[in-house]
This record gives C-alpha cells, sequence and structure tokens, in this order.
C-alpha cells in the first residue's frame, strides 16, 4: 500500500492532536508512527497496553476536553499550573509527577517532560509506561542515546513490551542508521504480535518486509 504526503499530514495532525491513541490503550499504528518519524521528522507514540483503537487521548487530572485549539491551548496551560502547585505541594506524588509530565509531553515541552517523568522515576522505578514515554521525548531533543536507554529499560523489565521494541526501532532506524538491529526490534515485535497492523489495516509484518 502506498501512502501519500497527505495521508502523512493528515496522520501527523491527528496524532499532534491528541487524536491517536489514549495513553492507557494500544492503537496499533505502527507503520504510520514509522513513516512520520521519517518524513515528518517527529512522531507520538506513547506508552499503551492493549490492542484498540480510539479517537481520543487520555487526559490527566485537570485536563478537559476543549472545543477549539484556543481553548485546548488555554485548559492545557491551566491543567499545567494546577499540577505543577500539586508537585510543589507533594513533591513525593509519583502519580502527580507523571501527569504533570504527560501534560507537558502533550504541550510540546520536551524537557520538562523528561525532568518529571525522571522525577517520577525517583519516587517510583520501574514505571514502563513513564520510561516509554520518557524516551519519546529524548528523541525530541535529538538525544538518540539517550531514547533508546529508557526504551531499553523498559525492555529490561518487560521483554515484550510492544511500544518499547517499536520505539527502539525508530531510533535505530531513522535516526541512528542501523537498520538490521532496527529490524530485529521490529520482528521481535511482529513475533510477539503476529497479528499487529498499522491504521489502514497493513499487517506490520508485511510493512517491515518492505522495508526490508
Amino acid at each position: 500500500m502506498q501512502y501519500s504526503s497527505k495521508d502523512y499530514e493528515f496522520l501527523g495532525r491527528k496524532v499532534a492532536q491528541g487524536h491517536y491513541v489514549e495513553r492507557s490503550t494500544f492503537a496499533m499504528a505502527l507503520l504510520v508512527a514509522l513513516l512520520l518519524g521519517a518524513l515528518l521528522g517527529r512522531y507520538v507514540f506513547p506508552d499503551t497496553s492493549s490492542v484498540v483503537a480510539v479517537e481520543e487521548q487520555k487526559r490527566p487530572i485537570g485536563q478537559q476536553p476543549t472545543s477549539s485549539p484556543a481553548a485546548g491551548g488555554q485548559n492545557l496551560a491551566v491543567a499545567i499550573k494546577q499540577h505543577e502547585d500539586q508537585v510543589a505541594r507533594e513533591p513525593n506524588n509519583a502519580e502527580a509527577w507523571e501527569h504533570l509530565g504527560n501534560l507537558y509531553y502533550d504541550s510540546g515541552a520536551p524537557e520538562k517532560a523528561i525532568s518529571a517523568y525522571d522525577k517520577t522515576l525517583e519516587i517510583r522505578p520501574g514505571n514502563t509506561s513513564v520510561l516509554v514515554d520518557r524516551g519519546v521525548m529524548y528523541r525530541e531533543i535529538k538525544a538518540y542515546d539517550k531514547a533508546l536507554e529508557s526504551f531499553r529499560a523498559a525492555l529490561d523489565i518487560n521483554p515484550k513490551h510492544e511500544h518499547a521494541l517499536f520505539n527502539s526501532g525508530v531510533v535505530l532506524h531513522f535516526d541512528l542508521k542501523r537498520t538490521e538491529e532496527a529490524l530485529q526490534a521490529w520482528r521481535k515485535l511482529v513475533e510477539i504480535n503476529p497479528n499487529a497492523k498499522a491504521p489502514s489495516g497493513e499487517l506490520v509484518s508485511k510493512l517491515i518486509q518492505e522495508i526490508s
């Protein structure tokens, strides 16, 4: 299946608007994320856990649905301020730090997101969702080795972590040009989930073959 530039642009907007996946679910949009990483220079592939397509991203406490981009920005800013105040009052509240990291993630502030995720992991080590999201943020600032370290830390805890495997491949292939290592990660992913599909419905195994 061939994708046009308009397809990539449309999917990129959907991702950026938070309409692609929910943090607590797994929308197996693998090839699109891969292609967006190559053609748009950016992808958002937060940690998730079950195969289900959704239309709305999970919102941390305080962040409400909005009807316009302007309102969305205002509500996001309010939610960030609420969570910044909360972690100032409760510096050992791992959940509050994680939510704050997610809000920074969604607002396009990768350095702040990384700091919040680091704090989360100091308080509650071993959170694979945070490790994967932190890895995505490291990729945003082009700290590719750090991104890989974060994904691999998640894989040390759960060797079958699907997003950690896929995102490792994205960094290895597109950013570090280590395609064979990337393919190893993606092939392991397909071994774990042979029915993994892109949003188009095409099997990831077939799409990987086209890249090999």
